[in-house]
């Protein structure tokens, strides 16, 4: 595909005031894993032709701050629906904008922070 032709509608950024409910269903469950960490990071997600493959072994680090307490500010009930935020927005554009690759998240507070790309170089 060349730079100047249209993507695949699949990886279109999801409009700007997206709820979790419209998002396609491996993407919803990668924002409910990150809710469910809090604070750590996932890694090894797989990404094929910007799709989530969800089916891997993900792995998962959480990071706890001692003295203080582990709830966060994240109140929703895991499963329930909710607008998206600014980061959530920005995974699911850069993911979608993958071909095929490996993504390691950072997460603070359940929302995706920081994401690294592991791609071939395809010299």
């Amino acid at each position: 595909m060349g730079p100047t032709q249209l993507r695949p509608q699949s990886r279109n950024p999801p409009e700007p005031n997206s709820t979790k409910a419209m998002l396609k269903p491996g993407e919803q469950r990668l924002i409910e894993m990150a809710r469910r960490v809090g604070y750590g990071s996932l890694s090894g997600i797989r990404v094929r032709s910007g799709e989530l493959a969800l089916g891997s072994k993900i792995r998962t680090k959480r990071k706890h701050r001692l003295g203080k307490n582990d709830a966060g500010r994240c109140v929703r009930a895991v499963g329930e629906d909710f607008n998206l935020k600014q980061q959530h927005l920005d995974l699911i554009t850069k993911i979608r904008r993958i071909g095929d690759g490996v993504v390691n998240i950072e997460i603070q507070d359940g929302l995706p922070i920081d994401l690294v790309v592991e791609e071939e170089l395809g010299i």
